[in-house]
């Protein structure tokens, strides 16, 4: 492993924190750039995800920064459709294609949406935060990360919520589909692997940890809701761009 990888882990663990998302599409092209096992790749982004987003899932429960009610709909259905997606298997070009895609459509999305605040008139759809809980969780399982990343530009489309509270519900959502797909990988990859695993994402989770936390204080305490919506976008956009150039190019 490169001295240098959990300095970048640690830089982007405490950028990506202070708008609710763990990472882990950084992590991902990070290690495509490095050329590490297409295998290992989703697991330690995972892993990765959760170490950090457990710090901002911590502050934002304890901060009352979201409320029950308004998350669980999007978990219902995530969560196992996380297991079953980390369990399916994609073609080395075809999981990074995905994955790129994915983040560059969300990303121009989120860019384009203009300044505003929540509708006190919209009512959060049951039905809806549901389907697009599940359908988020599988595409998360597949490519190896929380989901949190596709999950803000909904929101902000939606006006269900502002700024904050978005980051804090999708660092939750983050969690626990994480989690999930951490277990469907696992399952998938074998117990064989946890030892090679646990080696190569120690130091990266120390880092991350860090990163994760100065991040989370950042989220909840001096950030506007405008430059978390520019700074996410900015995020997703580039980490596309670099796994599609590094694809194809």
């Amino acid at each position: 492993m490169s001295a240098l990888l959990p300095v970048l882990f640690f830089g982007t663990a405490a950028l990506y924190a202070t708008v609710g998302f763990g990472g882990g599409s950084s992590y991902t092209a990070l290690l495509v750039m490095l050329d590490d096992a297409v295998w290992r790749i989703p697991i330690v982004a995972l892993i990765c995800n959760i170490t950090v987003v457990a710090a901002g899932s911590y502050l934002a429960v304890t901060r009352r920064a979201f409320e029950w009610r308004q998350a669980a709909p999007f978990i219902i259905a995530s969560v196992p459709l996380a297991f079953i997606g980390g369990l399916i298997v994609l073609r080395d070009n075809t999981y990074i294609t995905l994955l790129a895609i994915s983040l560059l459509l969300a990303g121009l999305r989120l860019l384009l949406i203009r300044d505003q605040t929540p509708d006190t008139r919209a009512v959060q759809s049951t039905p809806k935060a549901v389907a697009i809980g599940g359908a988020l969780g599988l595409l998360s399982g597949m490519v190896g990360i929380g989901g949190g990343i596709f999950l803000a530009p909904l929101l902000y489309m939606l006006r269900w919520a502002d700024g904050k509270t978005i980051g804090a519900l999708c660092s939750f959502f983050i969690l626990v589909n994480s989690l999930a797909g951490l277990a469907g990988q696992l399952v998938k990859n074998g117990a064989q692997v946890i030892p090679d695993i646990a080696a190569f994402a120690l130091p990266l989770m120390a880092a991350t940890l860090l990163g994760g936390w100065l991040g989370a204080r950042w989220l909840l305490e001096y950030l506007s809701a405008h430059k978390i919506r520019q700074i996410t976008a900015l995020l997703i956009i580039f980490v596309a761009t670099r796994l599609l150039l590094q694809l194809y190019f």
